[in-house]
């Protein structure tokens, strides 16, 4: 980070030519929607509720999706032969009122977090047959909520934006269905290489890819070239091949109603 911190200093944002990234990462003006807004009501305090479009995706999720997955998950313990209490049975299986509200988070650390959270998501999928078989598969689809803080958002990000691969999928590449390159933790986040020169140069190539944002009148700050930093680790479009390559847009545009739309 020292290294990050005295290229800022001696580098202006207006020295380099706009490259891909940058203009993929640049944001734009436009008109917002009738009734939109930037912040998301959740009702009155004392007592608050959740927002109508997030009730509206908790129930339509209640009542579509997670019967069915609670009902799977119910399979893969009872395949262990494990006893369950009768109560957890009927809960499990659709027989109660008491649908269980589940939320999956994933804890922040950095590259341990993100590895330790693929690893357990990994044992929670059901479509992991050696996480069925131990009872613990089907957890994961049978979440209301997934969320990550620092490493673990790492994780979760790079999970969305891939469109749900499997773990071994979005940690290694492995028979991608979208060609997803995984993860490449094996590079230092700001310092990839051993080569002083060329981690100087990746350092000036972030900065470049924020130019058009600061030329486009919008505050830049550290945390705009750590993303830039991070999503070449961490998002679809960069290989062990075009990691150091700055005509490659290594994940920037994707924006959070593209994911929603996925």
């Amino acid at each position: 980070m020292g290294l990050m911190f005295a290229l800022l200093a001696a580098c202006p944002l207006l020295v380099h030519a706009q490259a891909v990234a940058s203009i993929a990462n640049t944001p734009t003006f436009g008109q917002c929607p009738a009734g939109f807004s930037l912040v998301r009501q959740a009702g009155p305090l004392p007592k608050q509720n959740l927002n109508p479009s997030e009730l509206a995706y908790v129930q339509s999720r209640t009542a579509n999706v997670l019967p069915n997955a609670w009902k799977s998950y119910l399979t893969n313990i009872q395949q262990t032969n494990i006893g369950l209490p009768s109560y957890v049975h009927d809960i499990l299986s659709g027989n109660s009122k008491d649908t269980p509200n589940l939320g999956i988070a994933a804890s922040g650390g950095g590259y341990r977090a993100a590895i330790f959270g693929a690893g357990v998501t990994n044992a929670l999928d059901g479509r992991n047959a050696s996480a069925a078989k131990i009872g613990t598969g089907g957890l994961l689809q049978a979440a209301t909520y997934l969320s990550g803080l620092s490493g673990g958002a790492w994780l979760i990000n790079s999970l969305v934006q891939a469109n749900f691969p499997l773990i071994e999928q979005v940690v290694f590449g492995l028979n991608s269905p979208n060609a997803y390159a995984g993860w490449l933790t094996e590079f230092g986040i700001t310092a990839p290489t051993n080569n002083t020169t060329q981690n100087q140069q990746f350092i000036l190539e972030l900065i470049t890819e924020v130019k058009g944002k600061h030329d486009a009148g919008f505050d830049v700050t550290i945390v705009d070239l750590w993303a830039r930093a991070l999503a070449r680790h961490f998002l679809n479009g960069t290989t062990l091949a075009t990691f150091l390559d700055a005509t490659t847009a290594h994940g920037a545009g994707i924006t959070l109603s593209g994911l929603a739309n996925m």
